[in-house]
């Protein structure tokens, strides 16, 4: 609320290095399916929009010193939101990846519809017919969607992802789950 510098010490996320980072706290991510606590923030000297787990920062000290472009960084982020699906954000939003699918659902089944619009956060759901919806985002990281699309797994009659990785990925773990049955 201050609109304060924070220096903390910050345990790497792939190395067991602890580096101290000055940071500007712009908002808190609980997530809903794991209970995990991310602190965004503009982290000055890289000029980048980041995620930071809580539980990974240690040593916080506010400053005394307040950051005059709170606002700018703040807008920027709620921009930064509308591609967000889980903490990974970024501030160019021209690079995001492209990810839909359609799902089949019977005439009595309206509360998986009723679900996909719920949970869709930035994405939209567009009615094909009177059985077929399709799901269509545009997202910055397309690896934090696969829980939740796997869940709609016996339902999905098409998919596409941009990127061709993490579709390559999808499609490969369901020919793993077909070939246990």
């Amino acid at each position: 609320h201050g609109h304060r510098y924070i220096t903390v010490d910050n345990l790497g996320k792939h190395s067991n290095e602890v580096r101290t980072v000055r940071l500007v706290p712009l908002k808190l991510y609980i997530s809903a399916q794991n209970g995990r606590q991310n602190l965004l923030a503009f982290h000055e000297k890289a000029n980048r929009l980041n995620s930071y787990r809580l539980d990974y920062m240690s040593n916080i000290r506010i400053e005394d010193e307040i950051c005059e472009k709170f606002d700018a960084l703040r807008g920027a982020l709620s921009k930064a939101e509308a591609h967000m699906w889980g903490v990974n954000c970024r501030w160019n939003v021209k690079h995001t990846e492209h990810v839909e699918f359609e799902i089949r659902v019977e005439d009595d089944e309206q509360f998986i519809v009723r679900r996909l619009e719920r949970e869709k956060r930035c994405g939209r759901v567009e009615k094909i017919d009177d059985n077929h919806y399709r799901y269509v985002a545009e997202v910055f990281d397309t690896t934090e969607m696969l829980p939740w699309i796997r869940t709609f797994i016996c339902r999905i009659t098409d998919i596409h992802i941009s990127n061709p990785v993490v579709e390559t990925q999808f499609k490969r773990d369901l020919e793993k789950m077909y070939q246990l049955y």
